[in-house]
């Protein structure tokens, strides 16, 4: 199956114990599924489940291994994808400070 990979721009749920911290998250995730609309709604359940409201998709495309082999600024992206190949779903949020 296909590794769907997105990012998306976040906000912390009222409930997350991040929120008095963080304004905001660019959530880069990577998604096997067989279907584009069922890797995005896996994509944003994961990031529901995660304490995050997904408020626009900014990128998404079908990701190979080999976009992140050769360049070592991208072993955790290959690490996500991988685990995405085995688990199902990974990501990782970039989060942001209020602005003082």
């Amino acid at each position: 199956m296909p590794i769907y990979y997105f990012t998306f721009d976040a906000i912390p749920l009222a409930e997350n114990p991040e929120k008095k911290d963080c304004a905001g998250a660019v959530v880069c995730c990577w998604v096997d599924s067989i279907d584009v609309n069922f890797a995005l709604a896996k994509a944003k359940n994961y990031i529901t489940n995660e304490g995050w409201e997904v408020i626009t998709v900014e990128e998404q495309f079908i990701a190979t291994r080999e976009q992140y082999e050769d360049d070592p600024e991208n072993e955790d992206a290959l690490e996500c994808y991988d685990e995405a190949a085995s688990e199902g779903v990974s990501a990782i949020f970039y989060i942001w400070p209020y602005d003082d």
